[in-house]
C-alpha cells in the first residue's frame, strides 16, 4: 500500500466526490453552500497547479493553490478528500509525500498561502499544522457564520 501525489485530472473529481469526507461536506456547505464536486471543479479551473493524492493508485484527495491576483505571490490553499482520508494508514503515508508539494507551492507563492478551515475539522487542522501552517483566532465565516480558523504560511 503506497501513497503518491500526481497532477490532478478532471476524472479524479468523480472518484473523490463519490465518497467525500463528512468533514469536507460540512465545511464546504457551511462556508459557501458548495458540494465537494463543485469545489474541486472550481479548484481545477482556478489553481495554477492542482494535485491529486493517491493511495494504491486510487484518488483520495485533491488540492491546490488558487492565485489571489494577477500580481502573484499569494494564493488560497485548498484540499478536499474522500472518506479514505479518515483511515490512519492513508493519512500517515499522504502526510509524508505532501510536504514536498507544499514546499513547491511556497516557492510559487512566496508572499502568502492562506485560507480558512472549519474549526470542527480537527483532522484538517492537525494536517495543516504538521505542514507548517499557522493559525489566527477563530472568526465567524461563511454562509452559516460559524467559527473558522484563518490559516496561513508565508514564504
Amino acid at each position: 500500500m503506497t501513497a503518491r501525489i500526481g497532477k490532478a485530472e478532471p476524472w479524479h473529481v468523480d472518484v473523490i466526490a463519490a465518497n467525500p469526507r463528512a468533514a469536507d461536506i460540512a465545511e464546504l456547505w457551511a462556508s459557501s453552500r458548495t458540494t465537494p464536486a463543485e469545489a474541486m471543479r472550481r479548484g481545477l479551473e482556478a489553481s495554477g497547479d492542482c494535485y491529486t493524492g493517491f493511495f494504491d493508485d486510487v484518488p483520495v484527495c485533491m488540492f491546490g493553490a488558487a492565485p489571489l491576483s494577477i500580481l502573484g505571490g499569494q494564493a488560497a490553499a485548498w484540499m478536499i478528500g474522500s472518506a479514505a482520508l479518515d483511515q490512519l494508514r492513508v493519512q500517515k503515508q499522504l502526510l509524508r509525500v505532501s510536504r514536498v508539494v507544499v514546499a513547491y507551492m511556497r516557492e510559487q507563492y512566496p508572499v502568502l498561502l492562506y485560507n480558512f478551515v472549519d474549526a470542527r475539522n480537527v483532522a484538517a487542522i492537525r494536517w495543516l499544522h504538521w505542514l507548517g501552517f499557522q493559525f489566527d483566532d477563530p472568526i465567524l465565516y461563511g454562509e452559516d457564520q460559524i467559527p473558522f480558523l484563518p490559516f496561513y504560511i508565508r514564504g
